[in-house]
């Protein structure tokens, strides 16, 4: 093999974002001896963190009890990834979360330790990089996202890097935005500043990542990644057997490719068939436009995104800044509710002729509650509470409801725990957020919902179209999906007159009046909405 390249397989690091780290022993055995027969002396098999949760699997920790369970070759070194964040989002110091991290020192079989960084988190994590030099490990930098690092960045972390002798600095093009010129530009940039040794970690976004990588090569990049079928985040990465091939067919070497072969079959193959890793048209259009590709590892993974609104939702993604992954961001109702509303609840069955009720969170409700419950009491009203509005009695609540994906998620503990009957639009909704609300002791009744940002309203037998993902509108188009006799509403004392959420609500509820009439809804508690009030409930 070409003595001016390293190979580092990082396959079982990588490839965890898939598996959530599942790789067993018998199955990390098969791979160490495989990876031995190609000559590969460099392997990292996972990552090392200071979470120690253990809802992952085991390569996400790579503890040293897992790594003296297995048979490794003489012949390969192994590594450990840790997340610079880590040192900064631990109360330990930092000499002190590496003494965490590598409590057996003396007889730990981990010859190198990646740091993945962003360039602001080099500087401040220089003391666990002592640490690591002092205590003999190879210690590189994997700078994430050099497609959008500056020139003067550039400059600065070269020269604390060469200060603190660090081993191997590694270029990571986070995003898969890089095509081979910019690659090659990125990399001569750095060798102004730094004589040491490169790196390269390219993905596979563009389908361009084995071209990158022999770029990087051709402009003295030595260290070069990759992983098994490019099994990793994302699109994934350079294909070891597509690494090996070159630069043996380059030097004119052979090496017995057919154990690795068989591997891929027996082992990668159908991980990939469930998994479907690899660049794809979505890839390729987050790389385009500096998307971090874990937003289409979700979209794509997650059947409750309709492929029809694929690419609704990654222009959505490109017009804020999601170049570093906040799940919060794909959650956004103008991500999720689009396209057709679906549901297969009809409240009718539960309200038809019915008088409602709907409780919503103002202070009013506290200062008239005992009416207020009389009241629901006498007339045998129909209850459906807001969120997790928790200001009546719970024995007169008939329902919940909820249908902004965020608070569904911040609020999943608390309807995980109620025994009270959820109304949510949940066909709609990602498997992450239905799968968050235990349906244990209580039925999730799915009522659908689509965002139109047009002034007018939906209401059909088993979902709605409103302007907004507001509970207050989801919750009436309910009662009235059911036929509900009359509307009532308490704790819908307003916002202030400047508070955008005002204007909102105020757009549904006019809405509903002009299509449905003024008597629709009224108010039992004072309300700044610019709805009917009544003060039947009285002190």
């Amino acid at each position: 093999m070409n003595n001016s390249v390293k190979f580092l397989d990082c396959t079982l690091r990588d490839g965890g974002y898939y598996n959530n780290w599942n790789f067993n022993k018998k199955f990390t055995n098969q791979y160490l001896q495989t990876i031995n027969k190609t000559q590969i002396k460099y392997v990292e098999l996972g990552f090392r963190t200071l979470d120690y949760r253990k809802i992952k699997g085991n390569t996400a920790y790579t503890n040293e009890a897992f790594i003296n369970s297995l048979k490794i070759p003489n012949d390969i070194k192994i590594g450990v990834m840790i997340n610079g964040a880590d040192f900064l989002q631990t109360n330990l110091n930092q000499k002190n979360a590496c003494k965490k991290l590598f409590p057996n020192l003396k007889k730990s079989k981990v010859t190198f330790v990646r740091l993945a960084c962003h360039v602001s988190e080099t500087f401040a994590i220089t003391n666990a990089i002592k640490w690591l030099k002092k205590n003999k490990f190879i210690v590189t930098v994997n700078l994430m996202q050099i497609s959008e690092i500056k020139k003067f960045q550039i400059k600065k972390v070269c020269k604390l890097l060469k200060d603190l002798k660090v081993d191997i600095l590694y270029l990571a093009d986070s995003l898969g935005s890089l095509k081979p010129k910019e690659t090659s530009k990125i990399i001569n940039s750095f060798k102004k500043y730094w004589n040491g040794q490169l790196g390269i970690h390219a993905h596979n976004n563009m389908n361009l990542a084995l071209e990158n990588s022999i770029e990087a090569n051709k402009n003295g990049v030595k260290w070069i990644d990759s992983t098994i079928s490019g099994m990793g985040r994302g699109p994934g990465n350079v294909r070891t057997e597509d690494l090996i091939r070159y630069f043996l067919k380059k030097k004119n070497k052979f090496i017995d490719l057919n154990p690795l072969n068989n591997l891929i079959k027996k082992n990668f193959l159908p991980l990939k068939v469930k998994y479907k890793w690899g660049p794809n048209k979505y890839y390729n259009m987050s790389g385009k436009y500096k998307i971090h590709p874990t937003y289409i590892q979700e979209i794509l993974s997650d059947n409750r995104y309709k492929k029809v609104n694929y690419l609704k939702i990654i222009q959505n993604l490109k017009k804020s800044d999601t170049k570093k992954y906040n799940p919060n961001k794909l959650l956004t109702p103008k991500n999720i509710f689009i396209g057709k509303s679906k549901g297969k609840w009809r409240p009718h069955k539960l309200i038809n002729k019915k008088n409602v009720l709907i409780v919503g969170p103002g202070k009013s409700v506290l200062q008239k509650k005992k009416f207020i419950e009389k009241f629901a009491f006498k007339n045998k009203l129909y209850v459906i509470c807001l969120n997790t509005v928790n200001n009546i009695d719970d024995s007169l609540v008939n329902l919940r409801v909820a249908c902004h994906p965020l608070r569904i998620l911040s609020d999943a503990f608390f309807h995980s725990k109620s025994k009270k009957d959820l109304a949510m639009p949940a066909s709609m909704l990602p498997n992450k957020i239905y799968n968050s609300i235990k349906k244990r002791e209580k039925k999730i009744f799915d009522f659908g919902l689509s965002i139109k940002s047009n002034n007018s309203i939906v209401i059909k037998d088993n979902h709605c179209v409103l302007p907004k993902p507001l509970a207050i509108g989801y919750s009436i188009a309910i009662a009235i999906s059911g036929k509900a006799k009359k509307i009532f509403l308490v704790g819908f004392d307003g916002y202030k007159a400047d508070d955008p959420l005002n204007d909102e609500t105020n757009q549904i509820l006019s809405i509903l009046k002009k299509k449905y009439g003024n008597k629709l809804l009224t108010s039992l508690t004072p309300t700044k909405y610019e709805i009917e009030h009544k003060a039947i409930i009285s002190n």
